[in-house]
């Protein structure tokens, strides 16, 4: 297979697998420009994402996500963090990005995303909800994954990996 061009690169993965973080860092390692798909949605909306899915529903949202994320991959030399659901609706757009999949350990995310409140998806039972969202999204962050690498444990590690491929 052709690897993808690496103008437009896209972190994948679950709720607390370091998407932002490890972006954030990528990008300035490549010289990049970074954008986060929720930072874009909240900007461009005037309102929270924990706003958007109280007063609009999640559909509304998804529609909001696409027509943020079709804009974005119109620009090259991009590292996008998505959203971990950006999967369910845009499957079409990420076949035009080289996506990377922060694939973390079950009880990781269970940790990391218990800290944040602000996740809409996962209020009420983060661990219950969490596992849900695991095992509906894993085989689906599989199939649009050009590269996947471990970002369990250390940042530094999962960015040295991640360039290492970038610069076979």
């Amino acid at each position: 297979m052709v690897k993808k061009n690496f103008e437009r690169i896209c972190m994948i993965g679950m709720p607390g697998s370091g998407k932002s973080t490890i972006g954030r860092a990528l990008s300035n390692c490549l010289k990049f420009n970074f954008y986060d798909t929720d930072n874009q949605i909240e900007i461009e909306s005037q309102s929270k994402i924990n706003e958007i899915f109280n007063n609009e529903g999640e559909e509304h949202f998804r529609k909001l996500e696409r027509s943020i994320f079709k804009k974005l991959i119109l620009k090259k030399k991009i590292v996008v963090s998505t959203g971990g659901g950006i999967i369910l609706k845009n499957k079409d757009i990420l076949k035009q990005t080289f996506n990377i999949y922060l694939k973390c350990d079950l009880e990781i995310l269970i940790k990391r995303t218990s800290r944040n409140k602000n996740r809409p998806l996962l209020k009420n039972n983060v661990e219950k909800k969490i596992k849900i969202l695991f095992n509906d999204r894993k085989e689906i962050y599989n199939k649009l994954s050009d590269f996947t690498v471990n970002a369990t444990s250390n940042t530094q590690n999962t960015i040295k990996a991640i360039l290492e491929y970038l610069n076979q």
